[in-house]
């Protein structure tokens, strides 16, 4: 179901099951070794593998586009310098905590159940896709991941959804322990890895069908060490839609009784006379949101 079909019944269960979902990792966070706060240092040494991906996006809002460079430049203080190793693997939100305005976090843009809707730290997909990115072609575990409900990321389907707290992205070395390097510079977004850990070979093997409704993806992966075959295993599987001509956002869209609708603080207060529409109760409803 789309956002912009829901009623308020819906709305309501999707409140119930994201604080649900939230509850239920913040106590794994507490108990389980997988999830401890990360260990930083200053990354030295020689780098196992480097990626660059543009931040900005062609045709986007430019009130958001200047919201995701934003959050992107302040996430990335929280990634450099990380420590990843088997017995501690990288937890996307464990790393970064919560995206908030009170931390510095801004409005951005965001997918979420098919939707294009502003929210603070949106943009922050543009990390966990690079950062997924870099393990799968390092042949790091893939410890969790989940793709978006858009296709509108990595053309190659390397992408990686991020929900706090419970959507996460989780990925470790297979030996040897790594550092993380992450920085922005001009108007890319830069990630490596530090070590001189396990050299690792893969490769994947893609299956893209465009369908009615959107498109199948699914990726399988090889992972060789010299001669021997230390993994095989799916990295992707995902069922996405396809965007329309143009996308558009609450920004720019002249729906009001969509479910999905989502005023800026001050659009609120300048249209204070005019009847309310429901961007409160999704706005509510938004706890867990997706980052894209």
């Amino acid at each position: 179901m789309e956002l912009r079909d829901a009623g308020p019944f819906e709305l309501w269960l999707r409140r119930v099951k994201v604080a649900g979902l939230s509850a239920r990792r913040l106590g794994r966070w507490l108990i389980e070794d997988g999830f401890a706060p990360p260990e930083r240092v200053t990354p030295s040494g020689p780098i196992a593998h480097e990626l660059r991906t543009p931040i900005a996006r062609t045709g986007a809002h430019p009130r958001l586009e200047a919201g995701k460079r934003q959050n992107v430049q302040l996430a990335a203080t929280a990634f450099h310098g990380v420590v990843i190793a088997p017995d501690r693997p990288l937890s996307f939100w464990r790393t970064l905590g919560p995206a908030t305005a009170a931390r510095g976090f801004t409005w951005g843009m965001e997918f979420r159940a098919g939707c294009a809707i502003p929210a603070i730290g949106g943009g922050l997909c543009l990390i966990s896709n690079a950062l997924f990115a870099l393990a799968v072609e390092l042949g790091w575990e893939i410890l969790e991941r989940h793709g978006h409900s858009m296709a509108l990321a990595d053309p190659r389907a390397l992408d990686a959804t991020v929900a706090y707290p419970y959507v996460d992205l989780r990925i470790a070395p297979r030996r040897g322990t790594a550092v993380l390097a992450m920085a922005v510079r001009g108007d890319v977004l830069v990630v490596a890895a530090h070590g001189a850990g396990d050299r690792l070979r893969v490769e994947l093997d893609r299956e893209q069908r465009e369908l009615a409704a959107g498109r199948s993806t699914r990726i399988r992966r090889r992972v060789w060490r010299e001669r021997e075959l230390v993994a095989e295993d799916v990295i992707v599987d995902d069922h996405q839609r396809l965007p329309g001509p143009a996308l558009r956002t609450c920004l720019d869209c002249g729906e009001t009784a969509c479910h999905a609708r989502i005023e800026l603080p001050e659009a609120r207060a300048a249209g204070a006379g005019r009847p309310a529409t429901a961007s409160g109760a999704i706005a509510a409803a938004g706890a867990g949101k997706k980052t894209a």
